[in-house]
């Protein structure tokens, strides 16, 4: 049979364009080929932004987003659809001539684009069958196949479900189709899922990636052809806010060493892949085993002939310094890490791994072997205070670190998204549970506190990235740091401050003097015009009071 795969387009503020290539169908369809079926992968985020209006339910954020600024401080200046419009899918859809659509839903703020796509392929022939799997798809099959567009649902993995369910279909074995698990579908009209109890234990029996049908120069990283590699499947540590589990089960499961080079000669050899982005979920959780990838890796190619990165984190609980030192023999220049927080109650309550004490350590060993580090804190969690946030922050400004603020977003299926529906906190409106809209506001923080924390650590990575151009001293107080800025800059404190010289020294005294933050536009007059914008003060008052003292380093 003839099989289009697709995944859809994207609607939000900010899209992480290097993140975006649609691996988990490069999967699908290599088990689909396999099948005997003739299979191609419409990937509808391949393609320029454009604006599109902002939704009713989003029209809040207008606010806190203002267009033309132009600060390295701001957060985000419109609301965009990333990828192909929708007529173009439309036509990419009518000329596929496809008998069965397989279409990814991973992320629950995106599921209208999703069912967006499925309802232009049953408009044009609703004789089409439409299979519809991804991570949002295994946290809430039954409300996916409330829509009429969608025929067929799939849990968990799908490269062998998949497959299976299309050779149950094709030759009418519905009653086949009532004895596997992971799946959903309708029978006379009522919804039936049956429960997902299985996950593929050999991982060395999935084929590698059709990667071949993507637009690989659409996936570049530094200039370089790049490809997502999975080399272990599922987590066992549970975080109350990751959904993993739902998708790719509890239990650790691993590919070979030997499995994953071979597909890494193919990928360099036959598509000039010079860049490689590790998926996992918990790359070194077996450390035994990632050195001996390490080890082949550098056997292979080489010491650092090739760009390994791990852009869904490491768990700094299973870093050692050796195994750091063979990352970066092997081509790692960065290592994103996760600590959350420095609260250890906090940390705790997650369930995540390793006491803030060790991330330290870790930090150390990586500023000695010459890794750079990105490190991740989570902002806005049910139970978190603004004390602790702005202490986390405080702490990785003194650290050689870039920070990664991640505002938490409530994902269904997770103990922390049931806590967010008891405390009667979470929003009404699915397109609401992500990141960029701020979801959380509890008795403890405020949207504003948020958002003014965010702006935060984007003013932290600033004056880190002055510090590592040299433009300030590296270990400089920011009691010290003010200080230094005095003396550069005169300030107008009249409204309308006009000027053409260093508008970046100005702006970051402004919001230090006056606990605020402005956005920057540019003036008629080919000059720089500072507009106040909404800020909580009581975030800069307790940042200020809390680290005057304290020192602050460059994130290289």
């Amino acid at each position: 049979m003839k099989i289009l795969l697709i995944q859809p387009p994207v609607e939000d503020f900010y899209q992480t364009p290097i993140r975006r290539q649609p691996i988990g169908l490069a999967y699908i369809a290599s088990s689909l080929k396999t099948a005997g079926h003739d299979v191609e992968i419409l990937d509808c985020q391949a393609g320029r932004k454009r604006n599109t209006p902002i939704p009713y339910e989003l029209s809040y954020l207008k606010d806190f987003y203002p267009y033309n600024d132009l600060s390295p401080f701001k957060l985000y200046s419109g609301y965009y659809h990333f990828g192909m419009g929708w007529e173009e899918i439309r036509k990419m859809i009518e000329a596929s001539q496809a008998d069965i659509f397989g279409i990814s839903s991973n992320f629950t703020p995106y599921h209208q684009e999703a069912l967006k796509v499925a309802k232009i392929i049953k408009q044009w022939n609703k004789g089409k069958i439409v299979i519809m799997g991804g991570s949002h798809v295994s946290s809430d099959p039954e409300g996916v196949l409330k829509n009429p567009s969608v025929d067929y649902v799939i849990m968990g993995e799908g490269e062998f479900r998949l497959p299976l369910l299309i050779e149950r279909i094709e030759n009418g074995k519905v009653k086949e189709i009532e004895g596997m698990d992971g799946v959903g579908y309708r029978n006379s009209g009522d919804i039936r899922i049956n429960p997902l109890e299985s996950f593929i234990k050999d991982l060395n029996s999935i084929p590698y990636p059709s990667i071949d049908l993507l637009d690989l120069d659409r996936y570049k990283i530094n200039g370089k052809r790049s490809t997502m590699i999975i080399t272990s499947r599922g987590c066992p540590h549970g975080c109350e806010y990751c959904s993993t589990h739902l998708t790719m089960g509890s239990y650790f499961r691993a590919r070979s060493p030997e499995n994953i080079i071979r597909e890494m000669i193919e990928c360099h050899s036959l598509y000039d892949i010079k860049a490689f982005d590790i998926e996992d979920d918990n790359f070194t959780f077996d450390r035994k085993r990632a050195r001996e990838i390490l080890n082949l890796i550098i056997k292979t190619f080489g010491e650092n002939r090739i760009e390994l990165f791990a852009m869904n984190g490491v768990s700094f609980a299973s870093l050692d310094k050796e195994l750091m030192s063979l990352m970066k023999r092997a081509g790692f220049r960065t290592l994103n890490l996760s600590l959350v927080s420095v609260y250890e109650s906090t940390k705790q309550r997650l369930k995540r791994p390793g006491p803030y004490e060790d991330f330290g350590n870790i930090l150390d060993d990586a500023e000695e072997e010459g890794l750079n580090v990105i490190a991740y804190a989570i902002l806005g969690i049910p139970g978190q205070t603004i004390e602790e946030m702005v202490d986390t922050l405080i702490y990785l400004m003194g650290k050689r670190v870039l920070l990664g603020p991640s505002i938490y977003y409530p994902a269904p299926g997770t103990p922390l998204f049931e806590r967010c529906k008891r405390e009667a906190i979470l929003p009404p409106f699915p397109s609401q549970w992500r990141s960029t809209a701020f979801p959380i506001e509890t008795s403890d923080f405020t949207r504003l506190d948020l958002i003014t924390i965010l702006r935060l650590s984007r003013l932290i990575n600033f004056i880190k990235g002055r510090i590592d151009s040299g433009d300030i001293e590296e270990g400089i107080t920011l009691k010290g740091l003010i200080q230094f800025l005095k003396e550069k800059v005169r300030i107008d404190t009249n409204s309308g401050i006009h000027t053409k010289d260093s508008p970046w020294m100005k702006l970051l005294l402004m919001v230090l003097n006056e606990k605020a933050f402005f956005s920057l536009r540019r003036d008629s007059n080919k000059g720089f015009s500072f507009i106040r914008e909404k800020t909580s003060k009581r975030i800069l008052d307790y940042f200020i009071l809390n680290s005057l003292e304290r020192i602050i380093r460059g994130s290289k």
